[in-house]
């Protein structure tokens, strides 16, 4: 049996936005090979060539979509592909520091490598308990995510009934997905978005739902 594959775009259309929020959160594209490796955390970072097409990827798939704001991380890695969905839009990019990944301390733009080879136990640690235990002079992913729900008990207000993009590092975008789902923060990387992904929520007075999770994954390498 041939398996159907419908444009992507599909996954898209949606009914409008009236008692709720939609909110399209995606994971800033891939990084540089010289960044890829390293605890970046709540530092900046270039871009990979790959990454770069991931944004014009996103455009496509933004196209139909009728956003009223695009908030962002300030990390360069998120700002200049919400830019580039702004500017597609012809909206300015709203960029919140509460929005920024988790701050790794001393281990922030070390390769993974050393701080393993150099504080192995507490490397173990840290993803032992992850979500709760905090990098060397850094913060918890949990500290990080309380930061982005003061951002949202802020924000939502203000965007109910319309449809917003925002961009996020990896780790606190999905645990601010779990939180809003009501997991435990342990559970995010069920949730887990790769580079360049991008996933919808319906925000609610009352709850929130999926909407789409990563719909690239069904979908040939593009």
């Amino acid at each position: 049996m041939e398996l159907v594959r419908r444009p992507l775009q599909d996954a898209f259309v949606f009914d409008e936005p009236t008692d709720f929020c939609r909110l399209f959160l995606l994971r800033h594209p891939e990084l540089d090979p010289a960044h890829a490796e390293r605890a970046i955390g709540g530092g900046p970072a270039d871009l990979s060539r790959r990454g770069r097409t991931q944004l014009l990827q996103w455009l496509e798939l933004l196209r139909p979509a009728p956003l009223t704001k695009v908030f962002s991380s300030p990390q360069p890695q998120c700002e200049s592909p919400a830019r580039g969905i702004a500017d597609s839009k012809q909206l300015e990019v709203a960029v919140d520091p509460r929005l920024r990944d988790q701050d790794m301390g001393r281990w922030q733009g070390r390769e993974w490598a050393d701080v393993m080879r150099e504080e192995s136990g507490s490397v173990q640690t840290f993803f032992a308990e992850f979500g709760d235990s905090k990098a060397p002079d850094g913060e918890s992913l949990g500290d990080a995510v309380e930061r982005i729900l003061e951002w949202w008990a802020e924000t939502m207000p203000k965007v109910a009934g319309n449809a917003i993009a925002v961009v996020l590092p990896g780790s606190v975008l999905t645990g601010f997905a779990a939180a809003m789902l009501g997991m435990r923060l342990s559970r995010c990387v069920s949730l887990n978005l790769p580079h360049g992904g991008l996933g919808v929520l319906d925000a609610f007075q009352n709850g929130v739902r999926i909407a789409s999770w990563n719909p690239g994954a069904a979908t040939p390498e593009r």
